[in-house]
C-alpha cells in the first residue's frame, strides 16, 4: 500500500505538469494569436488560436485508444510516464518556436503539430491515472478520483498563478516575448519529475506484458457503446463547464470587461485553489451517499441559474464575478466527484484502462472545443454563453441517465 501511495504520488506530480503544459494555451491564446496568426481581424486570429486549441483536444482520443491499450497490454503507470515525456518535451518546444513574421506560415503549422501531440498525450495520461486510482483504492473510488481531478486542477493552478506573474513582473521591453517564459518553465518541472521518478520502483515491462486477452478491445468496446456514450456525454460536460469556467471567462474579462489581466488571473488563481479542496471532498461524499444523488442537485442548480449567473457575472460590481465564479465552481466540483469514478468503474475490467481512455478523450477532444464555441455565440447572440451552459448541462443529464441504465 505504501508503494501504491508512493506510485500515485509521483504520478500525481506528473499530472501537474501534464496540465501546467496543457492549460497554458489557453492562457496565453492572445499573445500567441498575434504572434503566430497574421490576420488584421483580431477576432480571426483569436478564433484560429482558439481553433489549435480544438485541434490539440481533437488529437486526444488517439492517445487516449493508443495508451490505453498499451496500458491494458502492459502497465498502466509506464503509459502515464510515456505521455508525460512526450508533454513536457513538446511543450518546451512551444517556448522556442519561431513566429509568423520569421518563417511565415510555417509558424503556426508547426505549433499545431506540437499541440497535437500535446493532445495525444493529454488523451492518455489522465484516464490512465484515473484508472490506476479506481483499481488501487476500491473502497475509496471517489475520493482518490476527486484527488486526482484535485491535482490536475493545481496544474491548471501554477499555469494560472504564473501567468499572473508575468503579467504583473514582465518588463515593458520583454511584453512581447513574456508569453514564452512559463513554457520554458516546463522544461524544469519536467526535470524535477524525471527526478522524482527514480524513486519508484516499478517491474520491468517485459515481465508485465500480458499475451492474451479473451476478447479483442474493438468487439469489447463495441458491445459497451452505451457505457462509452455515456462517458463521452458526461466527460464532455464536465470538462467542457472546466474550460469555461477556468479558461474562457478569464478571457472575457480581460477582452470584455476590461479587466486587468493581473486581476482576473488571479482571481482565476483563487478560484482553482479552492476547487482542489472541493473535488476530494465532494467525492468522499458521493462515496457514502451514492454518485448519481450526489450529481442531481448541482447539475440542476446550474440548468436554472446558468442565466442569471451570467448576468450576474458582468456587473461592474467587483463582487460579482468572485459570486459567479464561487457557484460555478461548488457545482461543477460537486458535479465532477460524483461522476468521475464512474468512468472507469461502468466499464468491465478486461479493458478498463482502454474503455475509460477512449470514451474519456473523445470528451475531452469535444470539449476542447468549448472556448472556441463559447466566443462564437457571444460574439453573435446576446444569449450566447446562456445558451452555451444550458446546452453542456442537457448533455450531461443525457450521460448520467445512460449510465444510470448500465449500471442497473
Amino acid at each position: 500500500m505504501k508503494q501504491q501511495h508512493l506510485n500515485l504520488g509521483v504520478l500525481s506530480f506528473g499530472n501537474i505538469l501534464e496540465w501546467y503544459d496543457f492549460s497554458l494555451y489557453i492562457y496565453f491564446a492572445h499573445s500567441i494569436a498575434q504572434e503566430f496568426f497574421s490576420d488584421k481581424n483580431q477576432f480571426i486570429s483569436y478564433l484560429l488560436a482558439l481553433s489549435t486549441f480544438f485541434i490539440g483536444s481533437l488529437a486526444r482520443p488517439l492517445g487516449g485508444l493508443l495508451l490505453g491499450w498499451l496500458g491494458d497490454r502492459f502497465d498502466h503507470h509506464r503509459l502515464i510516464n510515456i505521455a508525460i515525456i512526450i508533454m513536457g518535451g513538446s511543450t518546451f518546444a512551444v517556448a522556442l518556436l519561431p513566429t509568423y513574421t520569421s518563417i511565415g506560415i510555417a509558424a503556426p503549422i508547426l505549433l499545431i503539430l506540437l499541440r497535437i501531440m500535446q493532445g495525444l498525450s493529454a488523451g492518455g495520461q489522465f484516464p490512465g491515472l484515473i484508472t490506476v486510482a479506481v483499481k488501487d483504492f476500491v473502497h475509496h473510488r471517489g475520493f482518490a478520483v476527486g484527488l486526482v481531478f484535485s491535482v490536475s486542477s493545481l496544474g491548471f493552478f501554477l499555469a494560472s498563478a504564473v501567468a499572473f506573474a508575468i503579467a504583473e513582473l514582465s518588463p515593458h521591453h520583454l511584453k512581447d516575448i513574456s508569453w514564452r517564459f512559463p513554457f520554458a518553465l516546463s522544461g524544469l518541472l519536467f526535470l524535477i519529475y524525471l527526478y522524482m521518478q527514480r524513486k519508484i520502483s516499478t517491474t520491468p515491462i517485459i515481465q508485465k506484458f500480458i499475451p492474451a486477452k479473451k476478447s479483442s478491445a474493438i468487439i469489447s468496446l463495441l458491445h459497451q457503446w452505451r457505457t462509452m456514450l455515456a462517458v463521452v456525454a458526461l466527460t464532455c460536460m464536465g470538462a467542457s463547464l472546466y474550460y469555461f469556467v477556468f479558461t474562457y471567462l478569464v478571457g472575457y474579462r480581460i477582452n470584455y470587461l476590461q479587466t486587468s489581466q493581473e486581476s482576473a488571473f488571479l482571481l482565476n488563481s483563487f478560484i482553482l485553489l479552492l476547487v482542489c479542496f472541493l473535488y476530494p471532498i465532494f467525492g468522499y461524499i458521493a462515496d457514502k451517499v451514492g454518485y448519481c444523488r450526489v450529481f442531481l442537485i448541482p447539475a440542476l442548480i446550474l440548468l436554472i441559474s446558468a442565466h442569471p449567473l451570467l448576468v450576474l457575472f458582468k456587473l461592474e460590481n467587483p463582487l460579482s464575478p468572485l459570486i459567479t465564479l464561487l457557484i460555478f465552481t461548488i457545482c461543477m466540483a460537486a458535479i465532477q466527484g460524483a461522476i468521475s469514478p464512474l468512468f472507469a468503474i461502468a466499464f468491465e475490467d478486461e479493458w478498463i484502462a482502454t474503455g475509460c481512455a477512449l470514451a474519456f478523450s473523445i470528451g475531452n477532444g469535444l470539449s476542447g472545443g468549448a472556448p472556441l464555441i463559447a466566443e462564437a455565440l457571444q460574439h453573435y447572440l446576446s444569449f450566447g454563453l446562456t445558451l452555451f451552459v444550458t446546452t453542456i448541462m442537457l448533455i450531461g443529464f443525457f450521460g448520467m441517465w445512460l449510465i444510470r441504465i448500465v449500471l442497473l
